[in-house]
């Protein structure tokens, strides 16, 4: 009976490594049918391509950067601007998107933001980097505190001490990671993608007072949402009311 379980679970895992191969295998032959197709300036059909490959892979920043590339070529700034940025948030050092991203923002008219301490601190810190860092100094500290309580190592003082320090090292290293990761100070950013734009009106109702227009590829900070109405934070630091057709959170929802 163990044997036929046994036989039963190595059947499983084969077929189940099985699946992940050629789910893998498929998923590589999306991608380069997609550079071949951009490569031969086909880029609408590229730019379907690498929309399949992102849907059915986790995602990378590069693959991100290339569907953005082809939407740009393909005259779609709005989009190849939103594709650019989750490039960044995947990885905030990826310098070709954020040069492309730049240069779309221009063609697109939006002004460049302003640089953060968020934006400086990734600059010279690679995300990873601070995580890992702060994660062992985190848990060094804990286990040497851990240890001499164990040994009631009461007259080590000096050893007490740098096992506190490791400790609000790490400490302060996971949060300053956490308070610069993207992927948190971006949750609740989105992107206007409407070709004529978005108008910002004073109350959820069409017929009320126009704040102001919003440009294609403009970003906005989704503070709310009622029905088809999101209310909002715009370039600049007013807050308004805008339809939610067209207007693509940063970090696709789960």
């Amino acid at each position: 009976m163990l044997s036929m379980k046994n036989s039963h679970l190595t059947q499983t895992l084969s077929l189940f490594a099985a699946v992940l191969l050629l789910s893998q295998s498929a998923r590589a032959d999306v991608l380069a049918d997609a550079r071949a197709r951009y490569a031969e300036g086909e880029y609408q059909q590229a730019a379907k391509l690498f929309e399949q490959a992102i849907e059915t892979a986790p995602p990378q920043a590069a693959v991100f950067f290339e569907f953005g590339r082809c939407l740009r070529q393909a005259g779609q700034d709005g989009r190849a601007a939103l594709n650019f940025q989750r490039a960044l948030i995947l990885d905030p050092r990826f310098s070709p998107a954020a040069v492309a991203l730049t240069e779309t923002n221009t063609d697109l008219g939006i002004p460049k933001p302003a640089v953060t301490w968020q934006d400086r601190v990734l600059e010279r810190i690679p995300m990873d980097t601070l995580t890992l860092t702060g994660a062992v100094l985190f848990w060094v500290g804990v286990f040497m505190i851990t240890f001499l309580l164990l040994l009631r190592a009461a007259r080590r003082k000096g050893l007490y001490a740098l096992g506190m320090i490791c400790l609000a090292a790490g400490i302060a290293a996971l949060a300053l990671a956490w308070l610069c990761d993207p992927r948190i100070t971006d949750r609740n950013t989105a992107i206007v993608l409407t070709n004529g734009g978005a108008s910002v009106l004073n109350s959820p109702a069409e017929q009320s007072e126009k704040i102001a227009s919003l440009r294609e590829g403009t970003q906005v900070q989704i503070l709310s949402q009622r029905g088809r109405w999101f209310y909002g934070a715009i370039p600049g630091g007013a807050r308004g009311w805008f339809l939610t057709e067209g207007i693509v959170p940063i970090i696709p929802p789960v």
